[in-house]
């Protein structure tokens, strides 16, 4: 389940992600959801008001070398899921 607060503070994460524009270059396909209960899997991800709601902190980094996963966004949520199954520990 991807339920996650996104923080400003770096050190506050669990894990730091970096956005590209490039599909082929990502960790994981993401879908963004306004829906709590559709972030049934980790390509599905819903953003929390408070961190108690989340199941992790995310911070959002401009440097890809500082990211634990990159990622890249699409509009479609049947496209959602894992390119690199090797990160997928980290949801």
């Amino acid at each position: 389940m991807a339920k996650l607060f996104e923080t400003a503070i770096p050190s506050e994460a669990d894990l730091k992600v970096f956005v590209t524009d490039i599909r082929s270059e990502a960790d994981l396909i993401v879908y963004e959801t306004a829906s709590r209960w559709e972030a049934s899997e980790p390509g599905i991800w819903w953003y929390a008001d408070t961190q108690g709601e989340a199941d992790k902190a995310v911070y959002f980094t401009d440097a890809r070398w500082e990211a634990d996963l990159i990622i890249y966004k699409t509009d479609i949520q049947s496209e959602a899921g894992w390119l690199n199954s090797e990160k997928s520990d980290l949801l």
